[in-house]
């Protein structure tokens, strides 16, 4: 994962082109590593404006999904320059970003929201029988009888 610093160093020294481009983006913006290939699979579920079909049924933890990647986007890429206020009121809290985001502020973020999308897209992907049962993670045992 790139660092703040080296994510700065290496825009002001790369083209935005091919490969380089991809290099800006190592960062796990609060997704586990070890869920990102589930976290891909929900992505492809998302449409690519607008809630998701039945957001308030059958299809309430996708939707919680999609709105939590916006908000956790937005953090990561603008500086929650545009979702404040329904970050705080999502996650119940938001980081002062004012003027960007040291790597110390960036890492404190992350480490505060893993725990909490990890939840999200195990949730997810249970509704959306990506998953079955139980699911064990730092030592805890999460999830419900499916």
């Amino acid at each position: 994962m790139l660092t703040l610093k080296q994510t700065m160093a290496f825009m002001a020294e790369s083209p935005y082109t091919g490969d380089a481009q991809g290099n800006l983006f190592k960062s796990s913006w609060a997704v586990n590593e070890g869920f990102k290939e589930l976290a891909a699979m929900l992505d492809e579920l998302i449409p690519l404006q607008g809630p998701v079909e039945s957001p308030m049924s059958k299809n309430k933890a996708l939707e919680k999904f999609r709105v939590a990647s916006n908000l956790v986007h937005d953090l990561f890429n603008n500086g929650l320059g545009n979702r404040r206020s329904h970050f705080k009121s999502f996650f119940g809290w938001a980081p002062y970003t004012r003027g960007g985001m040291t790597n110390s502020q960036f890492e404190e973020a992350e480490r505060k929201l893993e725990p909490v999308m990890t939840r999200i897209v195990m949730d997810a992907a249970k509704e959306q029988k990506l998953v079955q049962g139980h699911y064990i993670y730092r030592d805890k045992l999460i999830g419900g009888k499916s």
